[in-house]
């Protein structure tokens, strides 16, 4: 079993390594970069030509790092609350933080006066956007933190949760009800995710909170086997129960409310890497787990962002609107083919999986 595992990481490994460089040759739509001119920008730092270095450096790398970040962090931190809630529908949407995140956002964007409040804080409309995200999500995990604090048991911890999801979603909703369209075609821009909103700029801070939330996570490694047994079992073996909790939920919270501000809500991700990866490596061990989902995050993300703009669908001319359609927004496809999968597996017996 574990010989399979092992191997299965390894895998994945190379795929997670390889898919990224294979996004870096066609994840874009240019006509003017050749596959030559990619592969000097690799080995050599530069294509020789100023205007294709900018192409490739400012639009067609930051969304491949993005999409590699995103599926080695929301893709564990989907596992680690699945772990905890011993519910394998728990995601980071299930939280809460999205939802406070997206809440905060709204704000901005619908109530002028919020918006000029952030105004005198930060003129730049992007980083307005990001900084709200993120007190959002502070404010959310606080939220959180405080629940997980006060309910005894974990069931009850989402359940809150779920009920705050939609406090925060019933504002939402009154503030889109009375809203011009082209604020809601803004907001939904942000709700249904995109990677071609990560600048270069933004991967270094994505990176920090990245190593921080993966060293967290390797010392919770443990902690989350024990919690395979239940919450009363591996009380009776020493463990503190509200202190795990605690530290599990500030580190899913932590990464997902540092990392979606950057692209919008693509959280699914945190509900199907782990998913799949059960399957495949056969075990429930963290030690295995952990890796095969980051790297299935990666495959996934990677694989995602390319079909969305490769392979787009023309609802523009389905529609009779003569203009070029714009490339499919990637949370629909991750929604799309995340559902599909979803569906199949469990259609296969998948549904059997347990994680103990």
């Amino acid at each position: 079993m574990k010989k399979r595992a092992v191997a299965i990481i390894f895998i994945l490994l190379m795929l997670s390594i390889i898919l990224p460089i294979v996004g870096l040759y066609i994840g874009g739509n240019a006509k003017s970069i050749t596959y030559e001119d990619v592969t000097n920008f690799i080995l050599k730092g530069t294509t020789g030509n100023e205007f294709k270095d900018c192409l490739l450096r400012n639009n067609r790398l930051p969304p491949i790092l993005g999409a590699v970040i995103i599926g080695l962090t929301l893709s564990v931190a989907g596992l680690m609350l699945q772990t905890l809630f011993r519910n394998i529908l728990a995601s980071p949407y299930t939280t809460g933080v999205t939802s406070g995140i997206c809440l905060m956002v709204s704000l901005v964007i619908f109530i002028d006066s919020v918006s000029g409040l952030f105004d005198a804080i930060v003129p730049d409309y992007r980083f307005k956007i990001l900084i709200a995200g993120w007190i959002g999500g502070v404010f959310a995990m606080i939220m959180l933190l405080i629940i997980a604090y006060r309910v005894q048991e974990a069931n009850g911890v989402i359940i809150v949760a779920l009920l705050l999801s939609y406090f925060f979603g019933g504002i939402r909703d009154y503030l889109i009800a009375n809203a011009e369209n082209v604020k809601i075609q803004e907001y939904w821009g942000f709700v249904i995710g995109s990677l071609t909103r990560i600048h270069l700029g933004d991967i270094l801070p994505m990176t920090i909170c990245t190593i921080i939330f993966i060293i967290g996570v390797l010392f919770l490694i443990k902690l989350l086997n024990a919690l395979l047994f239940g919450e009363r079992y591996a009380k009776s073996f020493g463990l503190n129960i509200r202190k795990t909790r605690i530290l599990i939920l500030f580190f899913t919270s932590f990464i997902t409310g540092a990392i979606i501000p950057f692209t919008g809500s693509l959280a699914f991700i945190g509900l199907l890497a782990p998913y799949m990866a059960r399957p495949l490596t056969k075990t429930s061990d963290h030690r295995y787990l952990v890796p095969a989902s980051m790297f299935l995050g990666v495959i996934l993300m990677v694989s995602c962002h390319i079909i969305s703009l490769k392979y787009y669908l023309p609802i523009h001319y389905i529609y009779g609107i003569e203009k070029p359609a714009p490339p499919l927004p990637l949370g629909s496809v991750l929604d799309i083919l995340g559902g599909l999968l979803v569906i199949y597996l469990v259609y296969k017996g998948e549904k059997k999986i347990r994680l103990d």
